[in-house]
C-alpha cells in the first residue's frame, strides 16, 4: 500500500492555501496590491480554460 495522499486531501490542501493568500491580500497593509492579485487570477483562469492554446500566449504575453 502506497502513502500516496488522496486526491481529495491534495485539492483541500490547495483551497486552504488560496484561502490563506486571500486573507493575506485583504489585510489594509496589503489592500493596494487586490488589482495585481486579480489580474493574475484572470490569466491564470485565461490559460487553463484555453489549455495555454498558441493563439493566447501573445495576450498574456502583452500583460506581463
Amino acid at each position: 500500500m502506497s502513502n500516496k495522499p488522496s486526491k481529495l486531501s491534495v485539492i483541500l490542501f490547495h483551497v486552504a492555501t488560496v484561502g490563506r493568500l486571500f486573507r493575506y491580500f485583504i489585510s489594509p497593509e496589503r489592500i493596494f496590491m487586490i488589482p495585481l492579485l486579480i489580474l493574475l487570477l484572470i490569466s491564470g483562469i485565461l490559460l487553463l480554460v484555453t489549455g495555454g492554446l498558441s493563439y493566447v500566449a501573445p495576450f498574456i504575453y502583452t500583460v506581463f
